[in-house]
């Protein structure tokens, strides 16, 4: 708790603080004592709630009313950012800094190495490298692999004394405080209905872009290995991996839910570690709250649900972020091992996660940078070698398909680099300012996705998650600056570079802003997030009463309660109709054919004829648990069903009239009739012709 309880002075008045914020001797003099540092703090608390109402009525106007008070809102929230560094700036910079890095007598420079197990790496590594040459791998060389890894920590790990968690002291601090009992309850029901509900309605069609994971999915359950897929929009292999090892354990066949629940159980790790990293770098609220926050987030769960690649980025991100910032903060180096592998996991992953190479080098030159001791530039040094060595060995694989591959491997990268195809005539350094300056935007206005991945024309968060952001971002730039400074930098600078990823995108920046490429933001947003939602808490209802933790509680309720039903709606109802409007209803398609396979025709025939700009054909195969069904068909084959002597089932699209007329004389005693969809634009023939 930040503030001075013990001063019973009565609060001054806003005026006061007015007039002594602009009194120049009183600025001048550095003797302060505690009852003056215990006014400016009562004195901020009275502008926090004010700050928080500009932000929030700033953001639900830009949510609701953008098209006519826009403008209004973006006032509002600059009069929040002005009333945050007003309040804030008042309290004094503490003299006492956070101990970031261990003192440079308890520096681990004296780090044993075991050379057999070093040894043992190299070995294994060299043999994977070699097998890893044929662009696959086996099972042996998975397990090379590992055994690779495994030993790499193995020569670097550094003996400690083991805790073992004492489950029934766990119980019995649960049990003793049941208000605490209760939040985590609900948090896990929560999490669990926001993670799992609704997976195959949300969302509701299978598109070609998924049906290309799907494929690859399966063809990895039935025995196909490789260290690259490049026909999907994410080459990296991790991601199919993991879908496919989750849906072996399933009872059902592989079908689109299981995609989406193999994404939904992962991002439970993410969840889990925002709320540790939450707790580690502020307070155990902090933590709940953000990890509530990045749990109902429509941003991170529509990333999930699309399954086009992204679904595994946090559930990574987090605990190497984690760990780095343990290994920092406590000078341990079996946290950075650990946060390294989960770096070089990333990489294998997503492409975003070379930005997060950057951004663990300059965070940790932040941590260092006011120790210019020997001993700490020994520690840094050894920091980046056990960092590079063991990043190296997770990513043998990636190292060999880039190797055996450049070119295809770095066309997307190129693609988005390059300015040949800029539809715009800036330079290159204007197109990326005006990115960057969008990106920044990314969060509180408006992002540019398609209806796949997310909601476009629309802020990342929600108006009152948003507003916490925002208030947040002042928090740390106003306050934790000075109290937190290193913590605060590391926090901004992971903001900024986690945006390039989407502000990069030179040669189309009209998909600037993408909350797909700029996901690896998201660590670092919600966390801010829940910074300033606790924060705020704390500050209206500073008290030590025996009610004020009931105030705080309802203003949690309240807020929380517009947070989850924002996004409830957001999830369930506004992208699932923007993505029933575009994508064509496959499903439909499916259930015409089974209920015509069930009740007339057990032994039919299904084509689904071929137009420009319609449905995947691979798409109604999925969805009627048939994937290796071929059911397209060209318009100048139909001839060739004529002679196949069983009935048959034809869709067309509802433009399709020249096929309709060679069905028509083809089979002339069929029977045409049109499907009502629920969209209209979605309607389709269906032309039955029975032998």
């Amino acid at each position: 708790m930040d503030h001075d309880l013990t001063n019973p002075e009565e609060d001054p008045t806003v005026l006061e603080v007015l007039r002594r914020y602009f009194n120049k001797d009183e600025e001048a003099n550095d003797g302060f004592d505690s009852e003056t540092i215990g006014e400016q703090k009562r004195a901020s608390d009275r502008l926090v709630p004010f700050a928080l109402i500009c932000f929030l009525t700033g953001q639900f106007l830009i949510e609701y009313l953008r098209e006519t008070l826009a403008e209004i809102g973006i006032v509002l929230l600059l009069a929040g950012f002005a009333l945050s560094a007003f309040a804030l700036l008042r309290e004094k910079k503490s003299a006492t800094f956070e101990r970031t890095v261990a003192a440079d007598e308890d520096r681990q420079n004296n780090v044993s190495v075991r050379l057999v197990w070093l040894l043992a790496a190299f070995i294994t590594a060299i043999i994977t490298s070699l097998m890893y040459r044929q662009g696959s791998f086996s099972l042996l060389s998975g397990l090379l692999w590992i055994t690779s890894i495994v030993s790499i920590i193995a020569a670097f790990f550094q003996p400690k004394a083991i805790l073992k968690p004492n489950f029934k002291s766990i119980f019995v601090e649960l049990t003793s405080k049941p208000k605490k009992l209760i939040a985590y309850l609900l948090l896990i029901i929560i999490m669990l209905v926001f993670q799992f509900g609704r997976l195959e309605q949300v969302p509701p069609e299978i598109i070609s872009s998924q049906v290309e994971a799907f494929y690859t999915v399966d063809g990895i359950k039935n025995g196909e290995t490789a260290l690259w897929f490049p026909r999907n929009v994410v080459s990296e292999p991790i991601s199919y991996y993991w879908a496919a090892l989750v849906n072996l354990f399933r009872a059902n066949l592989l079908n689109f839910t299981g995609l989406k629940f193999a994404f939904a159980l992962a991002g439970l790790v993410a969840v889990f570690y925002m709320y540790k990293l939450g707790r580690r770098l502020f307070d155990e609220k902090t933590g709940y709250i953000s990890a509530l926050l990045l749990g109902v987030g429509f941003w991170p769960i529509l990333q999930q649900r699309a399954v086009l690649g992204f679904g595994l980025v946090l559930p990574i991100l987090l605990p190497a972020v984690y760990y780095l910032f343990k290994s920092l903060q406590e000078d341990d180096l079996n946290s950075l091992l650990i946060a390294s592998v989960w770096t070089g996991l990333g990489l294998l992953t997503n492409k975003i996660f070379f930005v997060l190479v950057f951004a663990n080098l300059l965070i940790t030159l932040v941590y260092f940078s006011r120790n210019g001791s020997d001993k700490a530039k020994i520690s840094l040094a050894m920091r980046i070698g056990v960092s590079l060595i063991t990043g190296i060995v997770v990513v043998l694989p990636l190292i060999f398909v880039v190797a055996a591959n450049p070119t295809a491997w770095f066309s997307t990268i190129i693609s988005q680099l390059s300015f040949a195809n800029n539809p715009t005539h800036n330079s290159p350094v204007i197109t990326f300012l005006k990115n960057i300056v969008a990106a920044l935007g990314l969060v509180n206005w408006s992002n540019r996705n398609g209806w796949v991945d997310g909601i476009s024309n629309r802020a990342a968060l929600d108006w009152v998650s948003g507003a916490f952001f925002l208030f947040g971002i002042g928090v740390t730039i106003f306050r934790d600056f000075f109290k937190k400074r290193k913590q605060a930098i590391s926090l901004l600078l992971l903001f900024f570079l986690m945006l390039l990823p989407s502000a990069l995108s030179l040669a189309q920046p009209m998909e600037n802003p993408s909350i797909s490429r700029a996901l690896g933001a998201a660590v670092p947003v919600f966390l801010i997030a829940g910074r300033g939602f606790a924060f705020a808490i704390d500050r209206i209802w500073a008290s030590q009463t025996e009610s004020h933790w009931v105030k705080q509680a309802g203003i949690v309720v309240i807020f929380s309660l517009l947070i989850i039903i924002r996004n409830f709606g957001l999830i369930n109802t506004t992208y699932v109709n923007n993505y029933e409007a575009s994508a064509w209803n496959a499903s439909d398609m499916a259930e015409v054919i089974r209920n015509y396979d069930t009740g007339q025709a057990r032994n039919s025939q299904a084509y689904i004829i071929g137009f420009p700009h319609w449905v995947d054909a691979r798409s109604v195969a999925i969805s009627l648990n048939r994937p290796y069904t071929n059911l397209s068909i060209l318009p100048q084959e139909l001839s060739s069903t004529v002679d196949l002597q069983t009935a048959k089932i034809f869709l067309l699209h509802i433009t399709d009239t020249e096929s309709l007329g060679q069905l028509q004389s083809l089979y002339p005693g069929g029977v045409a009739t049109i499907y009502q969809s629920v969209q209209p634009e979605k309607n389709f023939i269906i032309y039955i012709a029975s032998q």
